[in-house]
């Protein structure tokens, strides 16, 4: 599980909360989808006019196979089935935007996850949703014709179409999924401590055992581990860095200009708490004003007061430098499905409902314009339950910053699932 985590719901929720999932809206019986087959397919993919905040940058295929994590086969807490009459299917036109998308950066990312996906035994699930025990979004050889054409195409609309199939899990009406948003912040910090850089950031300590609780926030910032070489940087700012520890990846500006990459490597096996929610409880300010500049203002307000609340969240990350990452600052943080992150080409979702790596459909307004454009599910979140859920990856600094702390936006998730996994449950398409 990743430790990047919806940032508008971390401050207020937690971490590890469990959205109750909204109740499932019952749609009509299986549908085949409308395809419409063009007789002279475009020579190029539209591209949809940028939006104010930093373009996308499609990673070459080369850059995008990094990968240092495997793809987690850890078993999932089964939930209940989406029932079939609540499973739909969509013809790609039902999609506002998809004719004049620009589906290439999916298509360059989706190389990569196919370099993953064809990890998977030829007759097993790559994951997600099942229904009468088929697997919806396909076996290992469900994949494997398409991931080989996705290699040759550079027609991305006319790949998708021709290879999937967009359904809906629990609803498809606008307004039946809810979208927060990530980013991966850039704080400054040194390999050595001096001047302002103060704060330490620690590395897994070696005695830190899984499901063991271990010091908290309050010890290790009172000094627990002081002393033993744990500390990979200085930071400069302790607000910043306690922001970090949520994000649970980073990039930390050097005193020379330089940027090195950091990820999670683990945690203190403590409850998370938010400390939103902890001023809330305080009477310091209202649940629907909680955010980051919201309790950073308080901060900034009652200094004296910061320590206090810290230590009520006891919750504490350890990280690791991502050094494959500090080469090409273009890419993005590694997410669960172990490979970058496209900025705003990535979204994470609950992988009891979906599978890793698969092609997902958004459409939401976000506070820098609608998002109604491919992405992938190359990542997962504690705060990121049920079918109708997702987390949009805005990048990185300080717009995608802005960006991430003010979304919380209901709208449209659709997945694409291989055209021969769609049969093999629901019947030819006609």
């Amino acid at each position: 599980m990743r430790a990047l985590i919806s940032l508008a719901l971390a401050l207020t929720l937690g971490a590890c909360a469990t959205q109750p999932t909204p109740a499932v809206i019952a749609v009509p019986q299986p549908v085949a989808p409308k395809f419409i087959p063009r007789s002279t397919p475009p020579a190029t993919v539209a591209v949809v006019p940028s939006q104010p905040l930093t373009p996308v940058t499609a990673p070459s295929p080369a850059q995008a196979t990094i990968s240092t994590i495997p793809i987690p086969r850890e078993a999932v807490t089964t939930v209940p089935d989406v029932p079939e009459d609540q499973v739909q299917a969509l013809a790609y036109e039902d999609l506002i935007g998809w004719r004049d998308g620009d589906h290439v950066p999916t298509l360059v990312a989706m190389r990569a996850a196919c370099d993953k996906i064809s990890d998977a035994p030829a007759d097993a699930s790559i994951g997600g949703h099942a229904i009468g025990g088929q697997p919806l979004f396909g076996k290992g050889l469900d994949w494997s014709q398409p991931c080989r054409e996705a290699l040759r195409t550079n027609d991305a609309t006319d790949f998708f179409e021709r290879w999937f199939v967009p359904v809906s899990l629990g609803g498809s009406e606008n307004g039946t999924a809810l979208f927060t948003a990530y980013f991966e912040p850039e704080i400054n910090g040194s390999r050595v401590r001096g001047g302002p850089y103060q704060h330490p950031l620690y590395a897994r300590p070696d005695d830190l055992e899984k499901g063991v609780p271990y010091f908290d926030r309050a010890a290790i910032d009172a000094g627990a581990l002081a002393g033993r070489g744990l500390e990979l940087f200085w930071l400069d700012d302790p607000v910043d860095s306690f922001f970090l520890h949520i994000q649970g990846s980073g990039r930390i500006r050097l005193p020379d200009g330089s940027v090195a990459r950091v990820g999670f490597a683990g945690k203190n096996n403590r409850s998370y708490v938010a400390i939103g929610r902890t001023l809330v409880e305080w009477g310091e300010m209202e649940l629907g004003g909680v955010s980051k500049r919201s309790i950073e203002d308080w901060i900034a307000a009652n200094p004296a007061r910061q320590n206090e609340l810290f230590a009520t969240n006891p919750s504490y990350v350890f990280f690791t430098e991502r050094e494959e990452l500090n080469a090409d600052q273009s890419l993005g943080p590694i997410g669960s499905f172990g490979q970058p992150l496209p900025s705003q080409r990535a979204i994470a979702i609950d992988r009891r409902y979906y599978a890793l790596g698969i092609p997902m459909w958004v459409d939401f307004d976000s506070p820098v314009g609608p998002m109604r454009r491919l992405t992938l599910a190359l990542d997962t979140g504690g705060a990121i339950k049920g079918s109708r859920r997702a987390d949009f990856f805005f990048g990185s600094g300080k717009a995608a910053d802005e960006a991430a702390g003010k979304t919380r936006a209901r709208g449209r998730l659709i997945a694409l699932t291989p055209r021969t996994a769609y049969e093999r449950v629901f019947g030819p398409i006609s």
